[in-house]
């Protein structure tokens, strides 16, 4: 509405700032790409690529190097705990191929590991650890943890 040559209400020169863009997970969980098939499993690994998204985020907004550190520690934890459910569901059913699956998770623990050491010198990007683990997780649910799907199905895992 006009009154005497000045608009009333204008709001097109409103001073608020538009909304901000929301925010892109590092990782976005896509249940028929990225799941096994075994509910908890699934939860599990959802978990975790939430817990990688946190860290990100993080990272992308400059958050205190200690917070970062304990984030990436935690997630390490996180996937360690995850393996041992993993193993010991595995060990219940006799899984023919055990020893690979333990063998593959000692080999990322330790590579996260001397990683997360190297970040912690500062003599690695944060960034570098998951980076590491979205990669290595991607394959490793998409091949070596689909393997045990229908096993573990078969002994009424679901």
């Amino acid at each position: 509405m006009m009154q005497d040559g000045v608009v009333e209400n204008a709001m097109w020169f409103s001073k608020s700032k538009p909304d901000a863009e929301p925010e892109v997970p590092f990782f976005a969980w896509i249940r028929g790409e990225h799941s096994v098939g075994i509910t908890v499993f699934d939860q599990e690994h959802e978990r975790l690529t939430d817990l990688m998204s946190q860290i990100h985020a993080a990272l992308h907004k400059k958050h205190d190097r200690i917070l970062i550190l304990g984030r990436l520690e935690f997630l390490i934890k996180e996937t360690k705990a995850h393996f041992e459910h993993e193993e010991g569901v595995m060990r219940n059913i006799s899984y023919p191929d055990l020893e690979a699956h333990v063998a593959e998770h000692a080999a990322l623990l330790r590579e996260a590991a001397a990683l997360f050491q190297k970040v912690q010198s500062g003599n690695l990007s944060a960034t570098a650890i998951p980076e590491f683990l979205k990669a290595w997780l991607i394959t490793h649910m998409q091949t070596t943890d689909r393997k045990y799907a229908a096993s573990m199905r078969r002994h009424g895992v679901r």
